[in-house]
């Protein structure tokens, strides 16, 4: 991938990003969700 081809994903991506903080909270809060999930079947293991 070129670099203006990299620079242009990661301007669409702050953008979008800056217009749906929700959205990013949602997934963030799914994710650590997750990872806890897994640090407890990790030390039960």
């Amino acid at each position: 991938m070129t670099e203006a081809a990299k620079e242009a994903r990661r301007a669409y991506q702050r953008k979008w990003r800056r217009e749906n903080p929700e959205k990013v909270r949602a997934t963030q809060d799914r994710y650590w969700e997750k990872k806890s999930i897994e640090a407890k079947k990790e030390l039960k293991a």
